[in-house]
C-alpha cells in the first residue's frame, strides 16, 4: 500500500494558496523584467523576493478571518507591481502598460489599507479618497502621457505612446502637479487612519497604529524616490531603479498587516494563560468581569450572571428584562454551560465582532470561573432582594410617619384644641369657684397633652421637612441647638425617603456632638454629587468617639445603610469628631 502524502500542519491549504500566489507573481515579475534582470542579478533577487513576499503576505491576510478584502487588494497590487517591470522590454505597448500598472499598484495599496478591518470603505472620507486616488493616479498618468513623448519618460521613441500634444514645459509642470497631488493624497490617507483611532476598540487600535506608521514610512519613501525623476528627462535605468526602491518601500505595508494578523492570532493562543493569571486567588463576579475587560481590551464590558431564573449584575441586582440586543456600538454574547443551560451574558464592544475567536477563547478560558461564581451570584441576588425589601420598608416607614404626623396635626390636635376652648368657656361660665378651679386644671393638663402631642408629631415627621425640605428643617434644628451650628445646605429638594433619612441621621449626629463632644462649634454640610449625596457633621470637641452597638451612632448607621448608604466616623482624641454620611443619589428635585 502506497503511503499517503500528508502536508505538515503549518502548511495548510490557505498557506499553500498564498505561496502559490507569491510564486506566480514572482514568476510574472521575472518574465516582465527579464531584459533588465540579466544584467542586474542582485536587483532581480531583491525584487523577486519583495514582489513574491508581497503577494504571499496578501494571500495569507486574505485567508484570515479579518482583512480578506485588504489581502485581496494587496495580491492585486503585487500583480500590478510585477506587470510594472514590463517597461524593461522597452518596446511596443509594454512601457505604456508599465506606467499604468504602477498607478494601479499604489491605488490598490491605498484602497487595501482603507478596507481594513471592516472589509468596506467606511465613511465619506474613505470613499472620497478612493475616487481621488483613481483620478490622480490613473487620470494624472493619462494626462502625463498625453503631454509628453516616450523619450522624456525614459523609453524608446518607437514605443506605443498616446502623445496628443507633447510640450516639454507642460510635461514638467504636470509632473510637479502630479507629485504634489500624490503627496496630498498620501497625507490624507494617514489623516484618515489617525482619525479612525478614537472610534476603534483597544484591540483594533493596537493593530492599526503599526499599519499607520508603515503607511507613513512606505508612502513617504516611495514619494521621495519618485521625486528624483521630476524636472529632467529620465533614462530607462533611472525609471527601473525607481521601480525597485518604490517596491521595497511598499513591501513594508503587507508585512505590517501580516504582523498584525500574527499578533491577533498570538493573542487568541495566549488568552487562556492570561485569564488564568488574572483569576488567581478568591473569585468573584466582579473579578471575572474585570479579567474579561483586561483580556478583551473593553473597559465598558459588563457581565450578567444567570441566577434563580433571571439575570443579575455583579452587585446582584436583577435585570428587569432579559438582555437581548446591546446599545449602539455594543453587542450581547450569551454564554451557556456544557449542558446547554444559561450561564451568563456579556455586553461587548461591537468592534470585538471582528475578533470572535478571541472572545470565544476568553469566555472558554473563563468558563470554569463563571461556573464557580454562579452560586455566589445567586447568593448575591438573594442578599440584594433583602436589601431592596429593607429599602422599600424604609420608604414605607417614612411615608407612614409623614401620614401619621399629618393625621395627628389635622385630626387629634384640632379636636383637642377645640376641647381646650370648650373648657375655657366652661371656666368663664361656671359660678362655683371650685368648678372654675377644676376647669382651669383640666385646661392646663389638656394644654400640656397637646404640647406633648405636637412634639410627638414633630418627632415622627416635622411638617417643615415635608413642606419646605431638608434645608429649612435643619435651619430650625440648628436654631434650637445649644451649640452654634454653621450650615452649608443645597437649595434643592431630594426624594422624601432621602430627606427623611438625612434629617434624622443629622439630628442624631448633632445630638451626639452636643451631649458628648463638649464642642464650641459644629459645622454641618450637605453636598449633592454625581455619585451620591454627601453629608458631614464636624465639631471641634474632645474627640475620641467610639460607636457603641446600642448608641445613637449605631442607630444612625443602621438607618443610612437601609438606603445603601455609608457612615464613617473620624474622631482622633483632642481633634474633634467628623461624621460623614453618603447616600446613593436619588436625584434632586
Amino acid at each position: 500500500m502506497r503511503p499517503v502524502l500528508r502536508w505538515p500542519p503549518w502548511l495548510g491549504a490557505r498557506v499553500r494558496r498564498a505561496l502559490a500566489a507569491g510564486a506566480a507573481v514572482a514568476g510574472a515579475a521575472l518574465a516582465c523584467g527579464w531584459p533588465h534582470w540579466r544584467a542586474q542579478p542582485a536587483a532581480a533577487a531583491v525584487t523577486l523576493v519583495c514582489c513574491g513576499g508581497f503577494a504571499v503576505a496578501g494571500g495569507l491576510f486574505a485567508a484570515g478571518r479579518t482583512g480578506r478584502r485588504t489581502g485581496a487588494a494587496f495580491v492585486a497590487a503585487a500583480a500590478a507591481w510585477a506587470v510594472t517591470w514590463a517597461a524593461a522590454w522597452n518596446t511596443g505597448a509594454a512601457p505604456l502598460v508599465s506606467v499604468f500598472a504602477q498607478s494601479v499598484f499604489f491605488a490598490a495599496i491605498g484602497v487595501g489599507v482603507l478596507l481594513y478591518p471592516a472589509g468596506r470603505l467606511e465613511g465619506a472620507a474613505a470613499r472620497l479618497w478612493t475616487a481621488a486616488a483613481v483620478v490622480i493616479m490613473v487620470g494624472g498618468q493619462a494626462l502625463l502621457c498625453a503631454v509628453s513623448r516616450p523619450a522624456w519618460n525614459g523609453f524608446a521613441a518607437s514605443v506605443a505612446w498616446p502623445a496628443l500634444r507633447p510640450e516639454h514645459e507642460v510635461f514638467h509642470g504636470v509632473q510637479r502637479g502630479l507629485a504634489a497631488a500624490m503627496t496630498l493624497l498620501a497625507g490624507a490617507l494617514v489623516v484618515i487612519l489617525v482619525a479612525r483611532l478614537p472610534r476603534t476598540g483597544r484591540l483594533d487600535r493596537a493593530l492599526t497604529v503599526p499599519v499607520a506608521v508603515a503607511v507613513t514610512f512606505g508612502v513617504s519613501g516611495a514619494l521621495v524616490v519618485q521625486s528624483t525623476l521630476i524636472g529632467s528627462d529620465a533614462e530607462l535605468v533611472d525609471v527601473l531603479d525607481v521601480y525597485l526602491f518604490q517596491g521595497v518601500f511598499a513591501t513594508v505595508l503587507p508585512l505590517a498587516f501580516l504582523g498584525t494578523a500574527l499578533r491577533a492570532r498570538l493573542a487568541e493562543l495566549t488568552v487562556a494563560e492570561r485569564m488564568q493569571r488574572l483569576l488567581v486567588g478568591p473569585l468573584s463576579v466582579a473579578r471575572v468581569r474585570d479579567a474579561l475587560r483586561t483580556v478583551l481590551g473593553d473597559d465598558a464590558l459588563d457581565l450578567w450572571m444567570w441566577a434563580d431564573g433571571g439575570y443579575v449584575d455583579v452587585d446582584g441586582r436583577r435585570m428587569r428584562a432579559a438582555p437581548a440586543g446591546g446599545a449602539a456600538g455594543r453587542r450581547r454574547h450569551r454564554v451557556r454551560t456544557s449542558g446547554g443551560e444559561p450561564l451568563a451574558t456579556v455586553d461587548l464592544d461591537a468592534a470585538l465582532g471582528d475578533h470572535e475567536p478571541l472572545v470565544e477563547a476568553a469566555l472558554v478560558a473563563g468558563g470554569r470561573a463563571l461556573e464557580t461564581v454562579r452560586l455566589q451570584a445567586a447568593a448575591q441576588a438573594n442578599l440584594e432582594r433583602a436589601r431592596e425589601a429593607r429599602e422599600r420598608l424604609v420608604r414605607i416607614q417614612a411615608a407612614e410617619r409623614e401620614r401619621l404626623a399629618a393625621d395627628l396635626k389635622h385630626s387629634a390636635q384640632q379636636r383637642l384644641h377645640a376641647l381646650e376652648e370648650m373648657l375655657a368657656r366652661l371656666e368663664g361660665a361656671a359660678a362655683d369657684p371650685r368648678a372654675r378651679e377644676h376647669a382651669r386644671t383640666c385646661r392646663r393638663e389638656l394644654a400640656e397633652a397637646v404640647a406633648e402631642l405636637e412634639a410627638l408629631a414633630r418627632g415622627m415627621h416635622p411638617a417643615i421637612l415635608a413642606d419646605a425640605g431638608l434645608g429649612p428643617a435643619m435651619e430650625l434644628v440648628a436654631a434650637r441647638t445649644a451649640v452654634p451650628v454653621h450650615l452649608d445646605m443645597p437649595p434643592g429638594r431630594f426624594p422624601p425617603e432621602i430627606e427623611s433619612t438625612l434629617y434624622f441621621a443629622l439630628c442624631e449626629a448633632l445630638t451626639n456632638a452636643v451631649k458628648h463632644a463638649r464642642a464650641d462649634a459644629i459645622h454641618l454640610a450637605v453636598r449633592p454629587g454625581p455619585d451620591g449625596i454627601a453629608a458631614e457633621v464636624r465639631d471641634d470637641g474632645v474627640g475620641g468617639a467610639a460607636p457603641d452597638p446600642g448608641g445613637g451612632l449605631a442607630g444612625l448607621t443602621d438607618r443610612v445603610r437601609a438606603l445603601r448608604g455609608q457612615v464613617t466616623v473620624e474622631s482622633p482624641p483632642g481633634e474633634g469628631t467628623t461624621v460623614r454620611i453618603v447616600l446613593p443619589s436619588g436625584g434632586a428635585a
